[in-house]
């Protein structure tokens, strides 16, 4: 009988309770008055899972397909470096500090993801990324592996993919204006902020979800490398179970003759006969106590092989 695939989907994934401190890092207000001063807001995320060593995530928003990066999540270990661009005038400033905090990450990662590629590749040598990377480094496609609109649903994210553009112009027509007065002026500085807070929050929320894809990618690699050479269950538990046998340990003996009978698509007619018939003269030598012992690890044995 073939396996079931146990492993839990991405959706089962993003509802653990460990996400809900993630979560209510979302309900803090992130951007103040202060940052608005700055080319870029910075934050440090930490994230409640942590992606393999030497693995990163570049995830960029843009104003559009056609437009300019605005920010980048970058994901390595259990963090998200956040960059966020604050306003248009800064671009050039916004995008050395992202890139030299590449560059001083790049010496110690060689596993490079993003999402959809035929957006990331473009926008990736327009910011000056894949010169940083070099033209050999393959960063490689998420989308392959997952679907990210199906994480973190149940996760408030305060603006969806398609609507960055239109917050990215709210900005820009926040800063071209000149307030006529002091409540204009708090009226505007607390547009802005409120703006630039939830385009941050989305930003980390995606490098989160692309995180989530990547560690499940990596699990299902890890679930092929050792398939080739993991141990055969039903050879060990014959030998387990012969030797125990010889040895006069009838319970033991009982208990592993039933595994190797709970594997009997794998056994040939001739086999199954001997292990059946060594499984009753085991059953029969056993004390009323020690069957009863039996006869709980034998129940389980078959609750866990139907489960499969």
């Amino acid at each position: 009988m073939p396996r079931k695939r146990s492993r839990k989907t991405l959706l089962e994934i993003s509802s653990q309770p460990e996400l809900w401190i993630f979560s209510n890092l979302l309900a803090e207000d992130w951007v103040t008055n202060d940052d608005l001063e700055k080319p870029v807001f910075e934050k440090t995320v930490s994230i409640p899972i942590s992606l393999p060593s030497g693995t990163t995530i570049l995830k960029l928003e843009s104003d559009g397909l056609q437009g300019q990066v605005i920010s980048m999540a970058i994901v390595h270990g259990s963090e998200i470096q956040l960059f966020q661009l604050m306003d248009p005038s800064s671009f050039s400033k916004f995008q050395h500090i992202a890139l030299e905090y590449v560059k001083k990450i790049y010496a110690n990662n060689f596993d490079f993801y993003s999402y959809l590629k035929s957006f990331y590749s473009a926008k990736m040598r327009e910011f000056g990324i894949s010169e940083v990377l070099g033209l050999e480094t393959n960063v490689k496609d998420l989308a392959d592996y997952g679907v990210k609109s199906r994480i973190l649903q149940r996760i408030s994210d305060p603006i969806q993919g398609y609507e960055v553009p239109q917050y990215w112009r709210v900005i820009q027509r926040l800063t071209e204006i000149t307030p006529k007065n002091e409540h204009e002026n708090r009226l505007i500085l607390n547009l802005r902020t409120k703006v630039c807070d939830s385009l941050s929050k989305h930003a980390v929320i995606e490098g989160l979800r692309c995180a989530i894809i990547a560690l499940k990618h990596y699990a299902d690699l890890l679930d092929g490398l050792t398939s080739e050479t993991r141990i055969n269950p039903p050879e060990e538990h014959q030998s387990l179970a012969d030797g125990l046998y010889e040895l006069g340990n009838f319970q033991d003996s009982a208990v592993f003759f039933s595994k190797c009978l709970s594997q009997k698509d794998l056994l040939d007619k001739t086999e199954q006969d001997r292990i059946l018939t060594a499984l009753k003269d085991s059953i029969e030598q056993l004390e009323p106590q020690d069957f009863l012992e039996y006869a709980l690890f034998a129940a389980k044995i078959a609750r866990n092989h139907t489960d499969e």
